[in-house]
């Protein structure tokens, strides 16, 4: 719960609602918002109620911190919804996560840096976003943050109408950032909402963001029906839902509510640090379940058959489990037959071993970040470095063996944060960088990563990670005389993807009538057939929208949760269905999806 104020330094408050104190003495050369005692001051203090015919027209740093504050809190809170706003019925809704990670990041940041006035306050806000931002939503909400930063780094305090110009210029600014801005999304909800306060003239805080949100649920009720996909699934767009959660998290605040969070979260795990010798199982794996009631013996038989340190707890509706497994995915695949995945961390033990041999200066204990390995990187310098995200230990082998100098942990549910791209380049010894980031919500992470850093790097727009195979396996005979980031581009423009994951709920899409249980082909992101197994879903193959005369290659990846023995009889039946093309079977060990391929 987020409720009475904890101090993080002298004299400021952070809490999940605004502390109002007053305090007796001379308040000469103190802001209006520091007389009205809604900061904490040196002098003697005491808590008082606001009386109702007070109003609160001004907010200074403090207040803006603990606004926040609670605007994280009313996401956390809502995440699970948030992330159930999933036009498709995979297992890939996390949108409400990513926008949560990236605002406590940011809030993280201020936490270390100890701001003194609204100038440190705001740029590090925005610096703390940008870095931790994850996912398509989390990136535009960075921007959204950035925008609101540099409208008020100049000002002491903020009035109502400053905060219309905040909103006003986050919506400038995530619209830039958007290549192709599509309405009907959070971008829409911001922009509502900064016409909507530009029109206001409410000098009080509470009624003023209370008519800002008013018309941001209005807008957020109306993305439904401005884009087809929203409409035919029946939910509003996720990322404006989060928007508007956040702001409801801040008026909550402002009126002295409290406003509830998830009591367990993964953070809370005590770090250790191990030596190479005592690795039995590489991967820390900490897992936050929606839900207390799981079987807990037949949990734990499971997870202790898997690997060792299990740890479970239960409190408030959910489960954080901690176990070392060198199975992380098939672990998390398992856990979601019984209820959602709330949060989950995966740390490569045996990468932080190695790390932490080499000292305390080698970065050894930064396990709250995305694993990110670095072994490619030689202390040599070359002249390109290809990063590449890989969703599974199988396709990591895979990107090794092709040449991959840094691969990122990240896919489906685990978007990797933008940090988690910017350290690992700056430690890379390279002219340029290739960056493939394998997943269309992970590309704007790529994409704002590159922009932080001051080095040469090119991000590709490979959605899937078997199109960064394909563009590896051209690279190879690059010359330095060569385009390579041409060679790479048509490599991934010619290769089609697909994918054979079950239907986590009932839902119509592309027309189809999908029922939870049900296994579905999807080809290029898009929904071809169903079946009731993965091979009989897989039988749609050939019914797809891919040109087959010019093509000679099927490679296929076993999942994580997917038998040995059931998918080889899987590519047995697609050397039958396909006898003019090579059949190339490899393990992937992505979750969710229990084979993926290209076509080439």
């Amino acid at each position: 719960m987020w409720s009475s104020c904890f101090r993080s330094r002298p004299y400021h408050c952070i809490t999940g609602s605004l502390c109002l104190l007053q305090y007796d003495g001379d308040c000469a050369g103190e802001s209006r918002t520091e007389r009205r005692g809604l900061v904490h001051s040196r002098r003697k203090r005491k808590r008082i109620a606001i009386l109702p015919e007070d109003i609160l027209k001004e907010i200074g740093y403090s207040e803006l911190e603990a606004l926040f504050t609670a605007a994280l809190a009313s996401l956390e809170s809502r995440k699970a919804f948030i992330n159930s706003l999933n036009v498709f019925p995979v297992p890939d809704g996390d949108t409400g996560t990513n926008m949560s990670l990236t605002l406590r990041t940011a809030l993280e940041e201020v936490q270390k840096s100890q701001p003194k006035s609204m100038k440190e306050l705001v740029s590090t806000l925005s610096a703390g976003s940008l870095i931790g931002a994850r996912g398509n939503s989390g990136v535009i909400l960075s921007q959204i943050i950035r925008g609101m930063a540099t409208a008020a780094d100049s000002k002491p305090v903020l009035t109502t109408t400053d905060f219309t110009q905040m909103l006003t210029k986050a919506t400038e600014v995530a619209y830039k950032a958007v290549v192709m801005p599509v309405e009907g999304t959070i971008l829409t909800v911001v922009r509502r909402m900064a016409e909507s306060a530009a029109g206001l003239h409410q000098e009080d805080y509470t009624d003023y963001l209370a008519e800002v949100i008013r018309t941001g649920r209005q807008a957020v009720k109306e993305t439904t029906g401005q884009l087809p996909a929203l409409a035919e699934a029946h939910v509003v767009d996720a990322g404006a839902e989060g928007l508007v959660t956040l702001l409801e998290g801040m008026l909550m605040s402002l009126r002295g509510e409290t406003v509830a969070s998830g009591k367990l979260t993964v953070e809370d795990e005590t770090e250790e640090h191990v030596g190479p010798q005592d690795l039995t199982y590489r991967y820390d794996t900490v897992i936050l379940v929606a839900s207390d009631t799981l079987p807990e013996a037949e949990v734990r038989a499971k997870l202790t058959e898997r690997g060792d340190s299990l740890v479970m707890a239960s409190a408030g509706g959910l489960t954080k489990i901690h176990v070392h497994t060198n199975e992380p995915y098939d672990t998390i695949q398992y856990l979601m037959k019984f209820a959602p995945i709330r949060e989950g961390r995966i740390e490569d033990m045996q990468y932080q071993a190695n790390e932490y041999a080499g000292g305390p200066a080698s970065g050894a204990g930064s396990s709250s970040k995305t694993l990110a390995s670095t072994e490619g990187c030689a202390d040599e310098y070359v002249q390109h470095a290809y990063v590449v995200v890989s969703p599974g230990v199988g396709f990591d082998e895979i990107f090794r063996k092709l040449g991959a100098q840094i691969i990122v942990g990240g896919g489906d549910t685990m978007n990797p944060p933008t940090e988690a791209f910017v350290d690992p380049i700056k430690a890379c010894n390279a002219k340029s960088f290739i960056v493939f980031p394998n997943n269309k919500n992970i590309i704007m992470a790529a994409q704002q990563a590159a922009d932080l850093i001051d080095k040469d790097v090119h991000v590709l727009n490979a959605r899937h990670p078997v199109q960064a195979i394909s563009a590896l396996v051209q690279l190879a005979s690059c010359g330095p005389d060569d385009d390579c980031l041409a060679v790479a581009n048509q490599a991934i423009e010619a290769t089609d993807f697909f994918a054979v994951t079950c239907a986590t709920k009932n839902a119509s899409v592309s027309g189809m009538l999908v029922h939870e249980g049900d296994y579905m082909l999807l080809v290029d992101d898009k929904l071809v057939g169903l079946g009731q197994s993965v091979e009989g879903a897989l039988m749609h193959l050939s019914e797809s929208p891919i040109t087959w005369d010019d093509k000679s290659l099927v490679s296929v990846y076993r999942g994580a949760d997917f038998a040995e023995a059931s998918f080889d009889v899987l590519v047995a039946t697609l050397t039958r269905q396909f006898p003019d093309l090579e059949i190339q079977p490899y393990y992937g060990g992505q979750a969710f999806y229990s084979v993926v391929g290209s076509v080439e």
